[in-house]
């Protein structure tokens, strides 16, 4: 069966279990399918009722984006449209995917930033606000240029956090702590001490790691 139908019945568990059977197939050397699956990702991008195709689509080039990144990164270009649909499930793939593949091709996630930043100011949930969130700290990972483009950004979401989010921006955090100078450094770490009597464990070793950076 072609990808493209598929994924037209794609919806809820059924969803994640296709996508990371078809990004396993991809990982196996099946490129085509993610060749179409990027295609599907911006497929008519503003019809609401073709929102499963791209989510699903998007779900598949996620994955193979995470556990390698080359194979996706020169096709980041095609991908950017996909930061406008209406539903956020592909956005929220598709923002994270330019941020595993940003070191690979900087000059096309740096169009991301601008889509980054607006996620972050309407703030429609957890997983797309803390895609922004870890997008921002992978692009200003790369280098102090980049660091200092997007710390502004990164410090507007934390004067708007919302619930669960905390873990997100820490670990952006510590991606780009180091290409920060002092001042930027220590908002960081008074962030880091807010949140380091959380009850959540992940919360207060991500804080740990942020007070050994410091150190080091």
């Amino acid at each position: 069966m072609a990808l493209f139908e598929l994924l037209q019945n794609n919806k809820g568990t059924v969803s994640s279990a296709l996508g990371k059977e078809l990004a396993k197939k991809v990982l196996e050397g099946n490129f085509d399918i993610l060749y179409e699956a990027i295609e599907l990702s911006v497929y008519n991008a503003h019809d609401k009722k073709e929102k499963n195709i791209r989510s699903g689509a998007a779900k598949i080039v996620e994955i193979v984006a995470e556990e390698k990144p080359r194979l996706v990164a020169p096709h980041l270009e095609k991908l950017v449209p996909a930061l406008t649909v209406d539903e956020p499930q592909t956005r929220w793939m598709i923002i994270r995917t330019m941020g595993f593949c940003a070191v690979l091709n900087p000059l096309v996630a740096a169009n991301a930033i601008k889509y980054a930043e607006k996620f972050i100011s309407k703030k429609e949930g957890l997983c797309i606000a803390s895609s922004a969130d870890l997008f921002l700290g992978d692009y200003g990972a790369i280098s102090k240029k980049n660091a200092a483009t997007i710390f502004p950004i990164l410090e507007k979401s934390v004067s708007t956090i919302i619930k669960n989010e905390e873990d997100w921006l820490l670990e952006s955090f510590i991606k780009i702590f180091k290409n920060l100078g002092g001042d930027e450094q220590e908002i960081i770490l008074s962030f880091a001490r807010l949140n380091g009597d959380s009850k959540r464990k992940s919360t207060q070793e991500r804080v740990k790691k942020l007070m050994k950076l410091n150190t080091d």
